[in-house]
């Protein structure tokens, strides 16, 4: 998750969560969160993050000029949800990035079925003609696909890491991909091995330690043309890259450690329940914690039941939207966090609090928007229930405050 506070008092809100990953846009009502009348289709066929100016990476004294772009996937059809104008297409920018990575692409995916198989019976797309997976956008996926093997084709190096993906395909895409290439490495993360459930939920493409995207887009053809999604596409931002790095070279590292001599089990004080935790946790008692095998590791209890940050690493980059040129381009007061907590680092909060942080800081009159998958108080996939309140508690707590502060105030009036 980064949080990004701008002068105008527009938060955007990007997320890397344990397990939900959306985009939450929080606004307030003196300052519209609008976008500029530009055609969406035209802006995104001339745009080319390859003509960006080279002074756009200069990063003396964390002075970077990042650029952002919202990007959103719409299912076609559809013609009453158009795209945004202003806003990037999921499949063009994944295309960008795999095809203009010079040096390096990371990307961290939940599952992969970028490539159609509609004459596969083992596969939902069975039995869909040819012209009706053209209309449904199945090439996109291809398209994806085929630009991540020239990538490897050119020497790039190139990381995957992954959930052990779905049924019939699991991992067979990126699988064939590293498969007779040195330069491309993958692996398999099973979170469950290391928390007793949970997986690997982040969708992140890193390429070349500058530009990143984060959002809810997974490596399927369906999510880049059936499915809404939304995220963030952020060019020439190295300092931000590098932390996003360091998260993914956490994930890298877990995947290649024996989990049963690196867990223990320890009593959650605020769930009242044994879990499952890395030997680093600090859910164990300092005594009782192993030496931490990741680098760059929290040194700061930051996690729920634990005190938490009230001063987390902040960045301070100027971060032009050349989708909105109103913009302004003073340095934005921004902060990164992750999930989950075991494997953060230096001092950067965890998803749930970043969530909260968010929730609370919307002022009197403003308006609070989230987007998510589900929003369930308590845990869906553990033997034992677990009722997980924070997040509701947060926003109950704003509106009480303003009912309460409104009501008082008609109060005194009458």
């Amino acid at each position: 998750m980064m949080k990004l506070s701008t002068a105008s008092q527009v938060f955007l809100v990007f997320l890397l969560l344990f397990n939900i990953c959306a985009i939450k846009l929080v606004a307030t009502a003196q300052s519209d969160f609008r976008f500029q009348s530009i055609d969406g289709d035209e802006y995104a066929n001339n745009f080319d993050p390859m003509q960006i100016d080279d002074n756009d990476f200069d990063n003396k004294n964390n002075n970077e000029q990042c650029k952002a772009w919202l990007v959103q996937s719409i299912p076609t059809d559809m013609p009453q949800l158009p795209r945004v104008p202003g806003v990037l297409s999921t499949a063009d920018v994944f295309r960008w990035l795999a095809g203009n990575s010079s040096k390096s692409l990371d990307i961290i995916a939940q599952y992969w079925q970028l490539v159609a198989h509609p004459n596969d019976p083992r596969s939902g797309d069975y039995g869909y003609s040819e012209d009706e997976m053209q209309k449904f956008g199945a090439n996109e996926g291809f398209e994806v696909y085929r630009a991540l093997e020239d990538a490897a084709d050119r020497n790039i190096t190139i990381r995957f890491l992954q959930h052990s993906g779905v049924y019939p395909d699991f991992t067979e895409e990126p699988s064939k991909l590293a498969s007779g290439r040195p330069n491309v490495k993958n692996v398999t993360l099973l979170l469950g091995d290391w928390w007793g459930s949970g997986i690997v939920h982040a969708k992140v493409w890193i390429s070349d330690d500058q530009d990143v995207y984060i959002g809810s887009a997974n490596n399927d053809w369906k999510s880049l043309t059936q499915v809404k999604e939304l995220g963030i596409y952020l060019v020439g931002c190295p300092a931000i890259a590098r932390k996003v790095t360091m998260y993914f070279s956490n994930l890298w590292k877990l995947a290649h450690l024996n989990s049963s001599s690196c867990t223990k089990f320890a009593f959650d004080e605020l769930w009242q329940v044994t879990r499952k935790v890395p030997c680093w946790s600090h859910f164990h008692h300092p005594k009782e914690r192993c030496r931490t095998p990741l680098q760059d590791t929290v040194k700061t209890p930051h996690v729920a039941g634990y005190p938490p940050l009230s001063d987390p690493s902040i960045f301070h980059v100027s971060i032009e939207t050349p989708a909105f040129p109103d913009s302004a381009l003073e340095p934005e007061s921004s902060y990164l966090s992750f999930a989950p907590p075991e494997l953060s680092f230096g001092k950067c909060l965890t998803d749930e609090q970043a969530w909260v942080d968010t929730i609370k800081s919307v002022g009197e009159h403003s308006t609070l928007r989230i987007s998510t998958m589900d929003w369930l108080g308590q845990s869906q996939y553990t033997t034992e229930k677990i009722y997980w309140s924070s997040l509701s508690s947060a926003v109950s707590e704003v509106i009480s405050y303003y009912f309460i502060t409104n009501f008082s105030g008609f109060v005194d009036a009458s």
